[in-house]
């Protein structure tokens, strides 16, 4: 099985930026009125479900990317 370069760039970055995504809502949920900002990194299992999520997001965009790109760049077929 050939692993395409691209889809690990696309999951990778997705993964970062995912994250860091999901740190800041997850910051701003937890941000209570009239206090000032605090920054935390959540534990346990919350961590994980926000970890999982990231993942599977990140593989999806990826994929989909993958697809997209190989149908937009195939040439037609001439007869």
């Amino acid at each position: 099985m050939k692993i395409n370069k691209r889809v690990i760039i696309i999951t990778g970055a997705g993964l970062v930026i995912g994250f860091a995504e999901a740190l800041i809502y997850y910051n701003m949920g937890k941000q209570q009125k009239g206090k000032a900002f605090s920054y935390a990194i959540p534990s346990g299992k919350e961590l994980g479900q926000t970890l999982a999520a990231v993942a599977i997001t990140s593989i999806l965009t990826a994929a989909l990317s993958n697809g997209l790109e190989k149908l937009l760049t195939q040439q037609p077929v001439t007869a």
